[in-house]
């Protein structure tokens, strides 16, 4: 029996002999008509000649029934419907009194947290708070808040957050940013450079990024790894504040209010030459930013750029009409520092224009530097030395991290 290829799914099916192309038709016998007894009446046979009735009968008879099935032909079964398929039972839901409803797409993040964290070197710890998956289908408080910065980071994208957790969670194994906050480090080549200050009024958390007081660049830049591990020491001294360990106040959901654990930034300029830009710094920036882009979503609420050059100022404000909204809102450039207290709050040192401390280094360094004589305590920096212009340096690291 010849196959022919079905187009629609290409697989060989027969040909029934009938439909042959150019085969021949099949014969068909004569039926003859003896003159004997009436036999019983058949069924036609198909495309064969009828058989003639006697001149006798006057009616013609009536057609066979159909026979019963026998043993040796057994009547066809009907196929028994299919079960239908029972739907898939939903998830029990999560729940935190604390915390009140939990969204769908942050209760999807927290039941992927055991395969994330597997995926993230088995580190669990996140901004000093440890990420727990609970059976019992009762999540912690301080797991969700982390969680739901990566979502919110992610515009409430399930996967990208995944992705980026896991993400974070490797970087943190390798780099380990606590051990980093504890550690010691180069008081010649970072004393003076970062404080972190905690404003009363509402308890906002303020980064001081001081580039004038870079001494020499090659010391403090030189040594990319040295610099890097100096300035998340410094992140995380800012994020300890926050105290997210803590925290009792939801984060609400992407595009729904405020995060109330974020970190204000403040990047002063004064002494910095725009004109040429040093190898060593721009390396810094570049990884620097990198960094807190990557593995420290959700934690700036604002950041402002003091002491900056007229024409840069310009510069910016043409730049801005490119930049998203809620960059622009993040973001203020001032030319003047002592015009900053208007913005942030009087707390902020008299050379800001503020009531508050006389001087940035009355915080004292939020890390530890070399020489500090007991461990565990940051020394305040004495006669620190008046930064010097130099028209060789340019901008310095992290200046939109």
């Amino acid at each position: 029996m010849p196959t022919e290829i079905n187009p629609a799914t290409e697989i060989p099916t027969a040909v029934a002999p009938e439909a042959e192309a150019g085969a021949a038709p099949a014969k068909v016998e004569k039926v003859e008509t003896e003159a004997k007894a009436p036999v019983e009446p058949v069924e036609p046979a198909k495309d064969a000649t009828a058989a003639t009735a006697p001149e006798d009968e006057t009616t013609p008879a009536p057609a066979p029934e159909a026979a019963p099935a026998t043993a040796s032909e057994p009547a066809v079964k009907s196929e028994p419907e299919a079960a239908p398929v029972a739907k898939e039972a939903a998830p029990p839901e999560l729940v935190n009194k604390q915390w009140g409803t939990i969204s769908a797409q942050l209760a999807t993040l927290y039941r992927k947290l055991p395969e994330i964290l597997e995926k993230g070197n088995g580190h669990t710890e996140v901004f000093g708070v440890p990420l727990v998956h609970d059976d019992t289908n009762t999540p912690a408080f301080s797991t969700l808040l982390i969680l739901q910065k990566f979502l919110r980071a992610n515009e409430g994208n399930v996967e990208k957050a995944v992705d980026q957790l896991t993400a974070s969670l490797v970087w943190r194994s390798e780099m380990k940013p606590l051990d980093q906050l504890a550690a010691e480090h180069d008081r010649e080549a970072f004393e003076g450079l970062g404080y972190v200050q905690v404003l009363t009024l509402n308890n906002e958390v303020l980064t001081w990024n001081i580039y004038g007081a870079v001494k020499d660049y090659k010391k403090t830049f030189g040594d990319l790894d040295k610099f890097l591990k100096w300035r998340v020491a410094l992140m995380e001294a800012a994020i300890a504040k926050l105290n997210l360990a803590e925290a009792d106040k939801p984060i609400p959901d992407y595009n729904q209010g405020p995060d109330p654990y974020q970190i204000s930034q403040v990047h002063d300029y004064l002494n910095i030459s725009f004109i040429r830009m040093d190898p060593h710094a721009r390396a810094a920036s570049k990884a620097a930013i990198q960094i807190f882009r990557d593995y420290y979503p959700e934690m700036l609420n604002r950041k402002f750029f003091v002491n900056v050059p007229l024409v840069m100022g310009w510069l910016f404000k043409a730049t801005a009409l490119f930049l998203p909204e809620t960059t622009l809102k993040k973001f203020r450039v001032l030319s003047y520092g002592t015009e900053l207290h208007k913005e942030i709050s009087d707390e902020v040192p008299e050379n800001y224009g503020g009531k508050g401390i006389k001087e940035l280094k009355d915080l004292g360094d939020p890390v530890r530097l070399t020489g500090d004589k007991v461990p565990g305590t940051y020394a305040t920096p004495t006669d620190f030395p008046p930064a010097q212009p130099d028209a060789e340096v340019n901008t310095a690291p992290d200046t939109a991290a």
